[in-house]
């Protein structure tokens, strides 16, 4: 089976390295070393850790490469009302089994439809227990926040990793090198590359038949991935791209602050029109304004982020302004052609989610070439499927953090709908609890994600809940403060952000790929 990739952004490169590691097909990327980046520092989800050990590069090795830093989690300040924190990190729900059966990293397989500790801890909620807030919820969940709080790493002093791996830790990097360190470290013997341009593409009933480069080469394959962002040089004229409802940013202005911060979080903070997000990379913060034009100018905008990092000492470098419009492709893959990266699909950067999106994709097209042995429309019809399901679960995720709000101080925040948002959140964690747990670098949504949200912004849960006695109550809390002094005593030999960052910025480069 042969593969065309076209474009060499980070979902270029991402679809490659992944395929190539993954599949036996034969592989050929297309681009032009004309990469227009988007960013200066962007922010991901434990997916990338997956793809990056799937891909067979060493960790020390790709984020020397791509300038990368950890993350726990994401700090919303000044969402739900001036002065509110919450944290989404990426500790995971305990299943009560756990209170009575040992742990292991293989063991969440048994872990399905069980009363987790997230039922627990709404039960509590709800009968008007004190103490029970999400900073205690997620003390008691994981590690995170204690990591977090001290700015440690998830490496002991003698460098080896004692963090969970469900769903496992996330970093901040520059996504164009974190592609060319892919495009290093994937064996040359395992794809062509060919730089150049898309002149023609010519179609049959099969979908995409040829693409003519510039210089005339005309090629073919049994499947085509567009990675050509917005151009959607293959698939625009297969598919339509329907703006998602319910979000209303529509631009964003960002460039770098040069410092360095071992901070271990993304920090989105709400403004009286957007929000500014400050993504920690090696050397530098990267930082922008997401907002909607409606209500402040390009110009106001960026006048509000400089006096930001002003009061904080620091000056911000304005590098690109964009326009953009939340949606996705009604159809991710058609016949032949499947879209990865920002042109099939764009929520918004609150969140975190393009890049996830794009290993997402790869993943699940992966799966399907290796379960049919090749491609066909039926193949497509089942991705788009499954994609969309994705995608739009996780816009209704990322819209939350808009509708649950109290901020009612300026029109931006009055412009959000929040008419039953407290109705569908709780029905969705309802659903979500009656699944089973994430894996290693899972990145569905599940109850946990739900219900710290809906805690984050101290909303009642108004679902159904398990009828819990008092025992297992006190069982849950007295084993869930043993599993906290368990965090202290075992996280307290880390080394610390800094320390490890130095120790991987130090290292000699190599190619690493196993």
């Amino acid at each position: 089976m042969k593969v065309i990739i076209v474009g060499g952004g980070t979902a270029g490169w991402v679809s490659l390295a992944y395929l190539a590691a993954t599949t036996d097909v034969e592989l050929t990327i297309i681009h032009s070393e004309e990469v227009d980046a988007l960013g200066v520092g962007e922010s991901t989800t434990p997916t990338i850790k997956h793809v990056a050990e799937v891909c067979g590069i060493d960790e020390v090795q790709w984020m020397k490469d791509a300038k990368a830093s950890f993350k726990y989690g994401i700090e919303f300040l000044d969402f739900n009302n001036i002065g509110s924190r919450w944290m989404h990190s990426f500790d995971d729900l305990l299943p009560g089994q756990s209170f009575h059966t040992p742990i292991t990293e293989f063991g969440k397989n048994i872990f399905k439809k069980e009363i987790s500790s997230v039922e627990y801890f709404l039960t509590q909620r709800r009968r008007g227990i004190s103490n029970y807030d999400i900073d205690w919820f997620n003390n008691s969940q994981g590690g995170c926040e204690y990591l977090l709080s001290r700015h440690l790493s998830p490496f002991t002093k003698q460098n080896e990793s004692n963090f969970s791996k469900f769903p496992g830790y996330s970093y901040h990097i520059n996504a164009q090198e974190f592609g060319n360190s892919l495009r290093k470290h994937t064996s040359k013997n395992r794809f062509t590359e060919i730089k150049g341009h898309v002149n023609n593409v010519e179609y049959d009933e099969n979908g995409v038949k040829n693409i003519i480069l510039k210089d005339g080469t005309k090629l073919s394959a049994d499947l085509f991935i567009d990675c050509t962002g917005f151009k959607r040089v293959l698939i625009g004229n297969m598919a339509d791209f329907k703006p998602y409802k319910g979000l209303i940013n529509n631009a964003a202005i960002w460039g770098p602050v040069y410092t360095q911060s071992y901070r271990p979080s993304t920090l989105s903070i709400a403004q009286p029109h957007g929000w500014i997000w400050e993504t920690p990379t090696w050397g530098q913060i990267g930082s922008g304004y997401v907002f909607c034009d409606d209500f402040i100018s390009t110009e106001q905008a960026e006048d509000h982020i400089r006096e930001h990092w002003r009061k904080q000492g620091l000056e911000w470098n304005p590098i690109k302004s964009s326009k953009f419009i939340s949606g996705s492709l009604d159809n991710i893959a058609v016949k032949n052609v499947i879209s990865n990266g920002l042109g099939q699909s764009f929520i918004e950067p609150l969140e975190a989610t393009a890049i996830m999106v794009s290993c997402v994709t790869i993943r699940n097209a992966s799966k399907l070439i290796n379960k049919h042995k090749g491609w066909s429309s039926k193949s497509s019809i089942i991705l788009s499927k499954v994609m969309t399901d994705f995608l739009d679960e996780t816009m209704e995720y990322v819209l939350g953090h808009y509708t649950l709000t109290d901020r009612k101080d300026t029109e931006y925040w009055r412009a959000y709908d929040t008419t039953n948002i407290l109705e569908s959140m709780s029905n969705m964690i309802e659903k979500k609890l009656k699944k089973e747990w994430v894996y290693h670098a899972e990145t569905n949504l599940n109850g946990y994600n739900w219900a710290s949200m809906l805690i984050g912004y101290d909303k009642p849960y108004l679902g159904k809940l398990p009828k819990i006695e008092e025992w297992q109550i006190k069982n849950y809390e007295f084993y869930t403060k043993q599993l906290v002094e368990n965090y202290r005593y075992h996280y307290q030999n880390n080394m610390t952000v800094k320390d490890r960052l130095e120790y991987i910025n130090n290292q000699e480069s190599g190619n690493n790929l196993s």
